[in-house]
């Protein structure tokens, strides 16, 4: 049995929903599709930046995504309100209830489309003030994806090869960069297409860190070992994606300490005349859980009782996600199997006995 599109997403954005909202945050604005500029009506008009959510600069809608964002806002707060009424049941969930088997070709495979895009050439445009070298790192990383295409909508390709060279651009400290393009088709056939991407870039201005600060950090006080897991300082050019590792980062070490259900939420300030970006994290520690229980599904009893026992983590111990990881990585391909479905567990969290039951499941995995 193979998990929808849906239930990867609601467990991808259960887990990574800070970053996810980090990455919304910053999306780009692009006033132009593949196929020239928007029409009235179908965007914002020409001019700075929009902002969504809030008047604050950070958030900078992307309209060159199109549906895009809203796919995944949507979907999104439906899994997190599914999750939360999960939580709530829990204690009259029956196992049938647990979450639907991951085969490897599901987890890791692509979604079916109608063929591919391979972008063999790029060529960028513009005022640009980067360097040349991290310009062909950017095209480097657009020519080595390849991008989903169809036959109905093969713009969708085109935005999706721009978007890429946009977020090099704010990897770069351009978070205001703009892009807009079109591509090239050199050959074709009906596995796919090759084509040569002609990108115009808006650079905007580029913008250093200029500091980051916690709020509501209760269970770790020393900022300084806050600060030590962002592998990114104080003057740096600001990376997006820098600082999204290092909110990964933060729920590791929460997670370490117990705090399953632990979130950062960043916000962040602009000095427009000295270009640097500030991050306020709020860090929404939620409490620290205990291990209830360890269900394992898909293996047989023997190889069951042999897990549990090898297990680094015990029902009555703190939770700690680095002690989960380390099991699973002691015991992946022997005694638990290696098809990657279960590289996380589900987690059952009750905020009222602050109890957790991690849940794996291998009936997919044909152990």
């Amino acid at each position: 049995m193979e998990c929808s599109k849906y239930e990867r997403f609601c467990r991808f954005s259960r887990e990574f929903w800070p970053l996810l909202r980090f990455v919304l945050a910053f999306a780009p604005v692009s006033l132009h599709t593949s196929n020239g500029p928007r029409r009235a009506g179908f965007g914002p008009p020409p001019g700075p930046p929009r902002f969504f959510h809030s008047p604050n600069p950070l958030r900078v809608y992307n309209p060159g995504m199109r549906f895009r964002p809203a796919q995944v806002v949507i979907f999104t707060i439906a899994c997190l309100l599914s999750d939360n009424m999960r939580v709530q049941a829990q204690d009259a969930a029956p196992e049938a209830e647990a979450a639907k088997p991951c085969s490897p070709s599901a987890s890791h495979g692509k979604q079916p489309s109608d063929s591919e895009m391979s972008v063999v050439g790029v060529t960028f445009s513009g005022f640009l003030r980067m360097p040349v070298s991290d310009q062909d790192e950017i095209a480097a990383s657009i020519k080595e994806r390849t991008y989903a295409d169809s036959i109905d909508h093969p713009e969708w390709a085109t935005d999706e090869a721009l978007e890429t060279a946009t977020v090099g651009w704010q990897n770069h400290g351009y978070l205001k960069a703009r892009t807009n393009g079109y591509a090239t088709t050199l050959s074709s056939n009906p596995a796919g297409r090759r084509v040569a991407l002609s990108v115009h870039v808006d650079e905007g201005p580029q913008y250093r860190l200029g500091g980051i600060a916690f709020q509501h950090n209760r269970a770790i006080a020393n900022v300084a070992a806050l600060l030590g897991v962002f592998p990114i300082k104080e003057g740096d050019v600001f990376s997006k994606e820098t600082v999204a590792v290092g909110l990964d980062n933060l729920r590791k070490i929460y997670g370490e300490l117990g705090y399953a259900s632990f979130r950062s939420v960043p916000e962040t300030r602009f000095d427009e005349a000295k270009k640097l970006v500030y991050l306020d994290i709020d860090m929404v520690e939620g409490q620290q859980f205990i291990v209830n229980d360890i269900n394992i599904l898909g293996l047989n009893e023997s190889a069951r009782l042999q897990s549990l026992q090898d297990f680094l983590l015990k029902p009555g111990q703190i939770y700690n996600e680095r002690l989960v990881e380390l099991s699973l990585k002691r015991e992946r391909g022997s005694v638990l199997p290696s098809c990657g479905c279960s590289d996380r567990p589900a987690l059952d969290l009750d905020e009222k006995t602050g109890l957790v039951t991690l849940r794996f499941d291998f009936r997919s995995c044909g152990h």
